[in-house]
């Protein structure tokens, strides 16, 4: 048997040249697809004003699960121009909905609300591309629209 040869060693060049093929923004979830999620963790069923408790069942599944069902082949860009979706910064919602993030220790960011017509809400969190229930609020009170 004769002797093995030895391995010839490649040399490493890299190619500084090269760019990447998409360039995103990893933290942007924008082009991803709306999802949706009922936790224990996020949902309120207490609250005197917006606990998911005050919701009939059957009002549950006919308009809220069939609008968020109907979200669920969207981006979350084309969520965000539908009317009355919009994010909620934690500076401008109601003091008593913040003692109760504080209260459950709920720590989040921001808030979003998928509007359900003209009045009733859904006010939820985001993280990623998952909406997580929490409030529901069917007369617009949790930041109600100033007059003009």
């Amino acid at each position: 048997m004769g002797k093995r040869q030895p391995l010839k060693k490649k040399g490493v060049n890299p190619k500084f040249d090269r760019t990447p093929r998409k360039l995103t923004d990893p933290i942007s979830f924008d082009d991803t697809n709306f999802k949706w999620r009922v936790h224990n963790n996020y949902i309120d069923y207490d609250h005197h004003q917006f606990g998911w408790r005050r919701v009939k069942i059957i009002h549950f599944l006919r308009k809220i699960v069939q609008l968020l069902q109907s979200y669920e082949g969207l981006k979350w860009h084309e969520v965000k121009c539908k009317p009355h979706c919009h994010p909620w910064g934690l500076d401008e919602i109601p003091k008593e909905c913040y003692s109760r993030l504080e209260e459950r220790q709920i720590d989040i960011e921001e808030l979003f609300q998928i509007g359900l017509g003209n009045k009733p809400r859904i006010i939820g969190y985001k993280t990623g591309n998952i909406f997580y229930l929490m409030w529901y609020d069917p007369d617009h009170k949790f930041c109600p629209t100033k007059a003009k």
